[in-house]
């Protein structure tokens, strides 16, 4: 059974680790109707100034998180003692970065996402993603156009939120484990990397966006390192810093870090990132090693993951282009009911359970409707095929409009989701910086 997962391991992650790709613009038609968000009331304040002014109690607060993370959080990787944030550290910076584990050679820079809302942005304020990242932005990225923000300025809460929720996709979990030949990854204490191709570019951030918290138990049994996952841990994490961040009075830094654990609930209402192989069922994996149809099996998987998120992707841009709020995708996106209310099991428990509940269903209209040489070819690779950005008149041309009408329908319900936990995560830190205003 074990030949069935040494394959999957390697290549969950053949391609960009985007579960929705721009969740800034994404996340956009939710918050832009909540006029408490839409004020430009929060002071820009740069990561130094926030770790100067309140580096006794971080300290204290990451340990007490760490704690909590070891007695609650199963399969988790404990923190190296050595990496505890110190307050005389020589470097506050770069000692709170470890302490998180994150990729301590991201910049970490004041700015903000631009909208289709917004006025031209004038050219010495404007920056694009090479500017912020290392990392190749592709298609869904390099067309997007940063602000530039200064300490003392002021912004919208709306805006810090979103343009936060995208920035865990610019590198900040990339090379956190010991075979991805970086020197922190080397101290952070998360071993190798459990699946995904270390050598990919992409590939090291897929246990930090993935969360695999329903497995069957033949899939438990098999392969024990599918369980080697932190999103839930980089939620509450991230929920702990920005309360925090509003309890002492930084609420610039108390949106961001509520914009980077919404990252990370977003990645998880896509069915792909919450289930390795989202259609297959234990009785029919079992099968597929049997007929020896392995590989092929896990080339469509594959192929249905990318093509399911070109696909969103260009038909939110269309709407976002064409300020279409009403349009099928956006409107789910804005609706976020009914909305349970956040807690610390909300990511396992409920968040997690519903993507996969919807990943048979999900799985069983790309069939239907996309182009089947897209997602039920296992000869054809659909990353780097080229054809991503025609993908919607591809779909029109080979299936008819119906076919996008119907995939419309689907993606829109997969945006309800989306919407609705969405919306339990900013309604809770609305809640933590309501009580400190």
């Amino acid at each position: 059974m074990r030949l069935w997962f040494i394959p999957l391991i390697y290549s969950l992650l053949s391609s960009p680790v985007w579960a929705w790709s721009d969740h800034a613009s994404l996340l956009w038609p939710l918050v832009r109707t909540q006029p408490e968000l839409l004020s430009p009331s929060l002071e820009v304040e740069s990561l130094d100034a926030f770790l100067q002014a309140e580096a006794s109690g971080l300290a204290e607060l990451l340990n007490s998180h760490e704690a909590m993370s070891r007695a609650t959080l199963s399969h988790y990787a404990s923190r190296p003692e050595g990496l505890a944030f110190s307050a005389d550290a020589d470097d506050l910076r770069d000692a709170f970065l470890r302490a998180i584990r994150v990729n301590p050679e991201l910049a970490y820079p004041l700015y903000r996402q631009s909208t289709v809302e917004d006025p031209a942005v004038p050219p010495l304020k404007a920056q694009r993603f090479d500017d912020l990242s290392f990392l190749d932005g592709g298609v869904s990225h390099d067309s997007i156009v940063y602000i530039a923000l200064e300490s003392g300025e002021h912004v919208a809460p709306a805006h810090v939120l979103a343009s936060g929720s995208d920035e865990p996709d610019f590198g900040m979990d990339i090379g956190l484990f010991a075979d991805n030949d970086t020197e922190f990854g080397a101290g952070y204490g998360f071993g190798d990397q459990p699946f995904g191709n270390p050598n990919l570019e992409y590939s090291s951030q897929a246990p930090f966006h993935m969360g695999f918290y329903h497995l069957d138990w033949v899939t438990r049994k098999a392969q024990p390192d599918l369980l080697r996952t932190y999103p839930e841990w980089r939620v509450s994490l991230f929920r702990a810093l920005s309360r925090f961040a509003f309890e002492t009075g930084h609420d610039y830094w108390g949106w961001r870090f509520a914009g980077w654990g919404l990252h990370y609930i977003g990645d998880l209402t896509q069915p792909y990132h919450a289930h390795p192989l989202p259609g297959v069922g234990t009785m029919k994996g079992i099968w597929t090693v049997l007929r020896g149809k392995t590989v092929d099996a896990i080339q469509l998987v594959s192929n249905r993951h990318g093509v399911l998120e070109s696909y969103q992707y260009q038909r939110v841009q269309k709407a976002l282009e064409e300020k279409s709020w009403d349009n099928i995708i956006l409107a789910a996106v804005a609706r976020g009911e009914p909305v349970p209310e956040f807690n610390e099991r909300t990511v396992r428990d409920e968040l997690t359970k519903e993507s996969v509940d919807a990943g048979k269903d999900l799985d069983l209209a790309l069939v239907v409707d996309m182009p089947p040489r897209y997602v039920s070819d296992p000869a054809f690779e659909w990353n780097g095929s080229g054809e991503e950005a025609a993908i919607v008149v591809t779909v029109a041309s080979d299936r008819g409009e119906i076919a996008i009408e119907t995939l419309d329908a689907v993606i829109a319900e997969q945006m309800l989701r989306f919407s609705r936990f969405a919306q339990a995560w900013i309604n809770d830190a609305k809640q933590a910086w309501s009580a400190d205003s």
